[in-house]
């Protein structure tokens, strides 16, 4: 079973929209990555409840009728409603560290992530999942022994392949964008939405 795990395309706007939809671009992207997974036999959908995400997730759902299963676990690692002042001091030296360095909250966040991926891994057939790239790069540190919080650098509308082996995840892709056009490829160094 694979787990294709699809990070969001470009999103409308920052950090002071708490929820921001997709960019005329990330529209775009998104139509491209559904057609790319096109030779994938998914049986789930499974979407981060953030607008971006369930946007992202649509021209997939179109794509193999498939029915979206909106799902917190794989949602964003902070809360949207925290204030963007404070976002924007926390967010560059959490993603410079390590998951062994964060206090209980966020590697209990990282842990439930994990047994997620690992749990829809399990169930039989393919997964699509359509998250963010902290969540993403929790399932990549895990599947390579890694516990830096960024372990790969992720471009919006990426895809990683992840698999359940034994209880255990690992790689296939890590975050490829070989699908989109270098033009339309944003969003690598950033985990934040909005921006290239």
């Amino acid at each position: 079973m694979t787990l294709y795990l699809i990070r969001h395309g470009l999103a409308a706007a920052g950090l002071d929209d708490l929820d921001p939809g997709l960019a005329p671009l990330g529209h775009e992207q998104a139509a491209i990555t559904a057609r790319s997974l096109g030779g994938a036999t998914p049986s789930r959908l499974v979407v981060s409840p953030l607008r971006r995400t369930r946007e992202t997730a649509d021209p997939i759902a179109e794509a193999f009728g498939l029915e979206p299963e909106i799902r917190q676990e794989v949602a964003e690692v902070f809360d949207p409603s925290v204030p963007p002042e404070e976002r924007k001091a926390i967010i560059g030296p959490f993603m410079d560290g390590h998951w062994s360095n964060q206090n209980e909250t966020l590697q209990a966040w990282r842990s439930r992530v994990v047994a997620t991926l690992i749990a829809m891994g399990e169930d039989g057939g393919d997964v699509i999942v359509v998250s963010h790239y902290i969540a993403i790069c929790a399932g990549i540190g895990e599947a390579i022994r890694n516990d830096r919080v960024v372990p790969v650098k992720l471009g919006n509308c990426s895809i990683t392949k992840l698999d359940v082996v034994n209880g255990k995840l690992t790689l296939g892709t890590a975050g490829s964008t070989a699908h989109l056009p270098e033009e339309q490829v944003t969003g690598i160094a950033r985990a934040l939405p909005g921006g290239p």
